[in-house]
């Protein structure tokens, strides 16, 4: 798995021709996902 920074992230989406406008709900989409991936890992190890 690749990790990519905030900035990198944007930087590809940007490269992708996704608006400015749409990269804030992006970020919240991704944000949410993040969370609940750790959220689930930290459940997997107890």
């Amino acid at each position: 798995m690749v990790v990519l920074s905030s900035c990198e992230i944007l930087d590809e989406l940007k490269k992708l021709g996704i608006k400015s406008s749409e990269l804030l709900q992006y970020v919240i989409e991704y944000s949410a996902y993040s969370t609940v991936r750790n959220i689930q890992s930290e459940d997997l190890k107890d």
